[in-house]
Parts: C-alpha cells; structure tokens; sequence
C-alpha cells in the first residue's frame, strides 16, 4: 500500500515592534495556496515544499497537499487571521486522513495578537488532531524562536543551516524523507533544544564565525546516531519573551547523545560570541569605498531598511549618499515608493518628473523624501523568475515599478516590499549589475548568494532603520533580560 503524507504550512516572519497589524488579507494577496496549488507552484522550485515534492517522487510516496499560506515580514499578524489559516490547515489535514505523516513548512519567527508562538500552536494544535503516534516533522527558517511547546508536539524540527537560506529545498527534501522513514519505524527521531542567552543579530553563514559553527555542527551530523544539529540563530528584529539564540538536535532514538551534541555547539557558539559583532561603516563611507575601488561591481547594502525583516523599504539614507556622491554608472535596486511609481507612470517614459523619493513611512528614523528631478527611463510590472539558489525557479512580483535616472544613477522604485535577493530587479529594468560600478540593494545577507560571485566588493551598511544589526537601536519592551549583546551576561546556564 503507497505511503500517505500531507503537506502544508503557514509561514511568516513577524516584526512584532514595527508597522499595522498583519490581516489576512495580506496573506490571501500574497500566497495562498490550497490543495494541488501547492504541488503546481513548487514542483522544480527550490523551496522547502519543492525538496518535498521531490523527495516523495523519489520514494513512490502519495503526496496530499493541504493548505500553504505566506506574507512578507510584516507586523503582528492578526488573531482572526492566525485563526482562520490554522483551520484550513487543520481542515485540509483532516480531509487527507488517513496520513502516515505530516510534513509542515513553518517560519519560527511567527507572533500573533495573543499568541507570541504561533508555530507551538500550530503544531500543537496538528498534533491534537492527527494523534501521538502519526509523524510531524517541520521544515523552519533559521530566524526563529525554538520552544519546548515546539519540540514537545513534533517527532522532529529541521531548520535550515544557512544565511542566506540557500538550502530550504534540501531541509524540504530530508524533512520529507525522515518523516517516511519515521513512519516505517526504521528510525525513532527524538530532540533536544538548548537555549542561549543570546539575541544574534542577523549574521551570515558563508563566512567567519557562524561558517565555523555550522562545520562543528556537520562533524557532529557524520557521527553515528545523528539525524540533524543545526544553531538557529533567533530573530531578533520582534520583541517577544521567547526570543533567543538556541541548538536544536535531532538523533534516532538517543536523548542523551542530543543532549551531548545541543550542549557542544552551544558552548562554542558562546565562546565564540564576541566575534559575531561587527562594525560596519556609513553610507557616505560605503559609498566613498566603491566609488574608490579600482573594479566594480561594489554591491552595498543598505541592512537596516530590509523588507525581508519588516521594514518599510524606503529609507533613504544610502540613496541621499550616492546622489550627495554624484555617482555614476551606477544603480540602485530598489526603494520601495508607490507614490512615485504612479507618478512616472502617469509621466511615461521619456518624462521627466519632480519625484519625492521614499522617507514616507518614518522619516524621523528613515529621513525626510529626496525631492529631485529625474527622467523615467523605463517601467514595468514589476514580474520576474528568480535566479538565485535561494528559491530559484519561482516567479516573484514587486509590483509596478519605474527606472529613474539622476545624473548617472539609475534609481528602481516600485509598490510591493520585497528585499532584493538576486538580479532580477536590475535586470528587468534593463540594467546589467556586472558592468556597474555600484549597485545598491536593502538586504541582511540574502543577497549574498547570488551577488557575491559578481561582486568585486561586498559592503553592508547599517544607519538607522528598523531592521538595524545594531540591537541597542531597538525599543526593546517586553524580551526576556538579561540578553546578549544588550546586557553584559557572563554565565549562560549550560
């Protein structure tokens, strides 16, 4: 008889100290998915529910796709909202019964009116309805929350090991496969969570101290017995209790050896914590520098506007430095601005228009809009595929957009808020990055997998902004304290 299993999620990432409540409106906008929507918008796709889909048509395994929801970062999602997605998942679980299993794709940064962990709660709330012994294994971001309530209702939680999260379809695809296998008994998966002190701010794994981490995590991994050890680094952009750095190990049937393993990467993870922080310069130094560079391209990112966090997109704090710089040959992809994407598309291209430029949102903290002169060279709908590893293969939309130029910058505004992940906003405007001498993005660290192999530079800039690496900046009121790096903690209780 074929094996069974549902698949489904609900996926958002909740800056919980900036902007509206999230409805679910939003989430129906944006991405949601029922039923055999979910096998047509993933199948080749590198996504979690893609290395599923793949995984089952490697096995021979009957896939029921169930109920799949996702929204931008944003503010806390609102408790209808949460409510009405955890029935239809529920709803399309139910209806697929009898499963074998349950593969979930979740966030772990997910906070709602009422609910600070609303991955506890859906898994929870599965785990009541599909009974102790049926297998639930989650697919989870690396910027997460891990709590008891989490590992105590799934058989096992995979986060994904890398920033940028390059290998989503692969914890989709083991996911997939550990959860067949804990079905037929050949493994018996069990947990352990160590917690740390810690708030780490957003920090990629491609290099430095967190590629060390994740190599002493995959030397454990080779190790007999273990199934995954991964160090989900937190989100540290909501202001929930329950945020902190943690290791989370899964072994076949070995509580002790996860808890050897948890403990190990932890302290490590400690020891090696002063070497997370780091100093990152202005954005009239970061511009200084790639104008000063022999080759180009020099891609500069503008962190703490990052759409991918929650905020806003329209700072203008790095775009006032290129046009302060006179720049040129040069382009910044993008600022997210609908006011003025209506006003060039009024316009037409060949216009030349009076823009007011971002600093709508906030611009006590992001600065006041950029009024100047510039032609609208090109619009758009804003659609294109993805390129990078990191989702390659699915279509993404920043809305109507328009190419700006001021002097010799080319400037992207457009009306959805996305983080630029790979070329594909430059490219749709007809701007090839590998002959620039700056391009200019807001992004942590997502644009590294697919900019850094063109870049002759990476240069990351943090003013103020409300996804800013530097955590004092943060009006903090409700985290647990004492944290690390807002307060001097010496012992972290492992």
């Amino acid at each position: 008889m074929t094996m069974r299993i549902a698949i489904g999620g609900i996926v958002h990432e909740t800056n919980t100290m900036f902007g509206p409540p999230t409805p679910v409106d939003e989430f129906q906008r944006q991405h949601w998915e029922t039923g055999e929507e979910i096998r047509r918008l993933h199948t080749g796709v590198r996504s979690p529910f893609g290395g599923m889909l793949a995984a089952a048509a490697e096995l021979g395994v009957e896939i029921v796709p169930t109920f799949s929801a996702n929204a931008h970062p944003s503010g806390t999602i609102e408790r209808a909202a949460l409510d009405t997605m955890c029935d239809l998942l529920l709803d399309g679980i139910r209806a697929a019964q009898p499963v074998d299993a349950v593969v979930l794709s979740l966030h772990g940064a997910g906070s709602a009116e009422g609910e600070d962990d609303i991955e506890g709660h859906i898994l929870e709330a599965v785990r009541a309805l599909i009974g102790p012994d049926v297998p639930l294994v989650s697919v989870l971001d690396l910027h997460g929350h891990s709590t008891q309530r989490m590992v105590d209702n799934a058989t096992s939680l995979l986060n994904v090991h890398e920033y940028p999260h390059v290998d989503g379809y692969e914890r989709g695809h083991e996911a997939l496969h550990l959860a067949a296998k804990a079905a037929t008994g050949e493994v018996k998966p069990v947990m352990h969570l160590t917690l740390l002190p810690m708030a780490i701010p957003p920090t990629n794994s491609f290099h430095g101290v967190l590629r060390d981490v994740n190599e002493r995590c995959w030397e454990w991994e080779a190790g007999e017995g273990v199934i995954d050890v991964a160090l989900v680094h937190g989100y540290p952009h909501s202001d929930v209790p329950i945020i902190s750095a943690s290791v989370m190990v899964t072994t076949d049937n070995d509580p002790e050896l996860a808890k050897r393993a948890a403990d190990d990467i932890a302290r490590y993870v400690w020891e090696r914590r002063a070497d997370i922080l780091v100093d990152l310069p202005t954005p009239a130094e970061a511009v200084a520098r790639g104008m000063a560079a022999e080759q180009g391209p020099v891609v500069i990112a503008e962190i703490s506007d990052n759409p991918g966090g929650g905020a806003p997109g329209d700072s203008v704090h790095l775009l006032r430095a290129l046009i302060d710089a006179d720049v040129q040959n040069s382009a910044f992809g993008f600022v997210v601005d609908p006011e003025t994407v209506e006003q060039a598309h009024a316009a037409g291209v060949g216009a030349t228009i009076h823009a007011r430029i971002g600093g709508k949102v906030d611009r006590e903290l992001m600065g006041p809009p950029i009024e100047v002169d510039a032609v609208v060279r090109g619009l758009t709908d804003g659609t294109y595929v993805v390129t990078s590893v990191m989702g390659k293969g699915a279509t993404r939309s920043i809305g109507r957009t328009a190419r700006l130029q001021i002097g010799g910058l080319a400037v992207i505004v457009a009306t959805e808020s996305h983080q630029t992940i790979d070329p594909g906003p430059f490219l749709l405007h007809g701007i090839d990055v590998s002959t620039l001498q700056i391009a200019a993005l807001k992004s942590q660290n997502h644009f590294r997998a697919a900019f850094e192999p063109l870049a002759s530079e990476v240069i990351r800039t943090d003013p103020p902004g409300w996804t800013s690496s530097t955590l004092s900046q943060l009006p903090f009121k409700r985290i647990a304290r004492p944290i690390w790096p807002l307060d001097d903690v010496q012992d972290p209780g492992i």
